[in-house]
């Protein structure tokens, strides 16, 4: 599982450590153009993407270019943050495998083309790998160029995309200069490439979400659970971006798994540290970077950053082992049992289930250890709870009630962990919308 060392964390090649590539390994490393790599695919075939701003844009579009040519080659990926140009009616001829739902998939879900893989973070490390139900053909890499000992960076999108290229029959690389220059363990060597194309242009974005009221007071309750010298992890949204502008005042934080722009002001502040972390004291342990230029440029230079695969990052043996790790995730809906859905309204899949089990586990057996769920406690502009006796018929469970620990809405901070069924009720209907609170209480009393 843990093929973790391909260069050292200082860009040379490892005298101590593994170093997977051997010359009895290599492969071609042949420049070729967009047209030309993706003439290297053959219809019915699956082809993993990175996610977020390690998509390859130009290999993507080729692919669309050649959609009827491809018939039901299988795209997989996971949040993307464009508009799925492959889920268009005029390439009909492609399919795509998401782990990560988006409403703007529906059309293409309603014409057969899209399929949802219940896989948990962590498990999709194996299940895309050789052996694995969804062991991919070939994978798609977007890469800084090579060293001058032949290492390319994979910069903001490490986390699936390498373990899974370690492994393929078949990697396409995408080299770009704007791609940063990560530190850690992000790297595939030149010999590990098949085919690859030079494409200079700017990586997609992800810019700091607007942060309303609600997620304000949301992120200033959350901010209190944290202990000074926590390991934080948080998603993307409004909510995670509040909580990291809450935490300013705190010592010595550490953040996992994912950087933001707000992550990266705090590590400028030096509130974030990681001075106080037992495993990679002093580094943050990254899978991806999803930012702006502000992110890039850091990753670029920063000498606190380790990328990591989610092999790694998402093992929830990894995360208890790191003391005061917070794990901080949302929902779409809770019930008063504490069950939590953050991934389908009913019986419709709108997201994913993403790393909220892997994080929430782990977080459950870290020494000082918390995991927080956060959501507002109302829906569609306050018509609806989001706290209810029941989820709706049909939804997800995305984390079970036995490992719900600390919900949060802006009304307050609730903590499940070792309540009576009827207490948990009662936790949670404290910090639901006072509008609907009454409503709670005869539900539980009925």
């Amino acid at each position: 599982m843990r093929d973790r060392i391909i260069a050292p964390y200082y860009r040379r090649p490892s005298r101590r450590g593994k170093v997977l590539y051997t010359d009895a390994m290599a492969r071609g490393f042949v420049r070729t153009t967009p047209s030309g790599a993706v003439a290297l695919l053959r219809p019915g075939m699956k082809v993993m993407l990175p996610p977020g701003c390690g998509e390859p844009r130009a290999l993507i579009a080729e692919i669309c270019r050649q959609s009827e040519r491809l018939r039901d080659l299988t795209l997989m990926g996971g949040i993307h943050l464009g508009d799925y140009p492959w889920a268009r009616p005029e390439h009909a001829a492609l399919r795509y495998a998401t782990w990560h739902m988006s409403p703007r998939l529906a059309d293409a879900q309603r014409r057969g083309r899209v399929e949802f893989l219940p896989i948990r973070y962590f498990d999709v490390v194996t299940e895309f790998a050789p052996g694995g139900h969804w062991a991919p053909d070939c994978v798609l890499v977007h890469t800084a160029p090579p060293d001058a000992h032949g290492y390319l960076s994979l910069g903001a999108s490490v986390g699936l995309a390498l373990p899974a290229a370690r492994r393929a029959p078949l990697v396409i690389a995408q080299v770009n200069p704007n791609m940063p220059r990560a530190r850690g363990n992000g790297w595939l060597h030149a010999g590990q490439i098949d085919a690859w194309v030079e494409v200079d242009e700017p990586l997609t974005e992800y810019p700091p979400p607007p942060v309303g009221d609600v997620e304000r007071a949301i992120g200033r309750h959350v901010g209190a659970l944290v202990p000074d010298g926590a390991t934080v992890q948080v998603g993307v949204g409004a909510i995670p971006q509040a909580v990291l502008e809450a935490l300013g005042d705190h010592r010595d934080l550490a953040l996992h798994s994912l950087l933001v722009d707000a992550g990266v002001g705090l590590v400028e502040r030096g509130v974030v540290t990681g001075a106080r972390k037992r495993v990679h004291r002093g580094r943050l342990d990254i899978a991806e970077a999803m930012g702006t230029r502000r992110t890039f440029d850091f990753l670029a230079t920063s000498l606190v950053i380790n990328m990591e695969s989610s092999a790694f990052t998402h093992d929830p043996d990894v995360v208890a082992g790191l003391d005061r790790f917070v794990a901080i995730n949302s929902a779409l809906e809770i019930d008063l049992t504490g069950q939590v859905t953050a991934e389908s309204l009913g019986p419709r899949q709108v997201a994913g289930i993403g790393g909220q089990f892997d994080f929430v586990l782990g977080a459950s057996r870290s020494a000082g250890g918390a995991s927080v769920i956060a959501l507002p406690s109302t829906g569609r502009d306050g018509a609806v709870s989001r706290i209810v006796p029941h989820l709706a018929a049909g939804a997800a469970v995305t984390t079970p009630r036995y490992l719900t620990d600390w919900v949060v809405t802006e009304h307050g901070a609730a903590q499940l962990r070792g309540l009576s069924d009827r207490a948990r009720a009662t936790a949670l209907i404290a910090v639901a919308h006072p509008r609907f609170q009454g409503e709670l209480e005869r539900a539980l009393t009925s």
